[in-house]
């Protein structure tokens, strides 16, 4: 339980609510206006990203660049590569085993008792082996695809020795990038990739915007968050709720940051947000098929609602 407990606290950055209210309004860019779009991730909550592209690729919106940090850069590379059919199915059947594993140092560790969980704890890697995760972004994901592909890629990572944002297109995009991408601190191992330690890019970019606008340039951008607005959240009386609250509003902060910021830069590109319409009431580790297609067909149904709202 003690190994569960640090694994809840660690994935926090994985929750991320929304920035305020998030919801497509009437846009002043045209239906034929190059488009941005952006995954801020989420672990299991990436279920309702793939919903939101699969409808963005149907009604052939035009995009013209596809951004994602966390469990959003797989998304966004099946996006890029023209799998949205692949990636919604991948979504709808997604177990845990298919992701992650316990590591048995720390399935014992939980055994222990007091201080010598900890001290089993700061020997190993990480808390959980993300190999699955691996074989699975290897078996999904045509890297030809994405690199001949018209609609350009930016995954970022942390890179936890410069303590700065590594970006990545279609050409230097790897399977180690991706996982990279989705490297929570502690959860999961970093990975060396091209030259340096990376982990999870939410810690210092959460929702690619900025890197997104600077990268193409777009009349319209959509940043897509998975976190419903006013969701409901057990109130912070413990040592891990309170912390998984704090770090949910220093995410909160990063995104609405980084989206006012990117109005303030970018004035003539439309930058909206979407969120979940109603609470996704899943945890970042929580791969339950049936739970999954619910949070899917939730970002089809949002998706669409989006597409009205803008005229197109």
């Amino acid at each position: 339980m003690r190994a569960w407990a640090a694994v809840s606290v660690i994935l926090a950055v994985w929750c991320a609510p929304s920035a305020a209210r998030a919801a497509c309004t009437r846009s002043h860019a045209g239906p034929d206006a190059p488009t941005a779009v952006i995954l801020s991730g989420g672990g299991a909550k990436g279920a309702y990203e793939a919903g939101v592209v699969a409808v963005l690729a149907e009604r052939r919106v035009p995009l013209r660049i596809a951004a994602g940090s966390s469990a959003g850069a797989l998304n966004a590379a099946m996006l890029v590569a023209g799998r949205t059919d692949r990636l919604e199915a991948m979504w709808r059947s997604l177990r845990r085993d298919q992701v992650y594993s316990m590591r048995a140092p720390v399935f014992f560790a939980g055994l222990l008792p007091g201080w010598l969980t900890l001290l089993a704890l700061d020997g190993t890697s990480s808390l959980l082996d993300p190999r699955p995760l691996r074989e699975l972004i290897s078996a999904s994901l045509d890297l030809g695809l994405v690199r001949s592909s018209p609609v350009r890629l930016l995954v970022t990572a942390t890179d936890l020795v410069r303590r700065e944002t590594r970006a990545f297109d279609n050409r230097t995009v790897t399977v180690d990038v991706l996982m990279a991408a989705a490297a929570v601190p502690g959860v999961f191992p970093p990975v060396a990739a091209d030259g340096a330690i990376l982990v999870d890019g939410g810690l210092t970019s959460r929702a690619p915007v900025i890197e997104a606008l600077e990268a193409a340039p777009v009349g319209r951008a959509l940043v897509v968050v998975s976190y419903a607005p006013g969701e409901p959240s057990a109130p912070p009386t413990t040592m891990r709720r309170a912390l998984d609250a704090a770090v949910e509003t220093a995410m909160l902060h990063q995104i609405r940051r980084d989206v006012e910021l990117a109005r303030l830069t970018h004035p003539g590109v439309d930058v909206q947000v979407l969120a979940p319409s109603a609470p996704l009431r899943v945890r970042p580790l929580e791969f339950d098929p049936d739970g999954l297609a619910r949070i899917v067909d939730l970002g089809r149904a949002d998706a669409s609602d989006c597409l009205r709202a803008w005229g197109d």
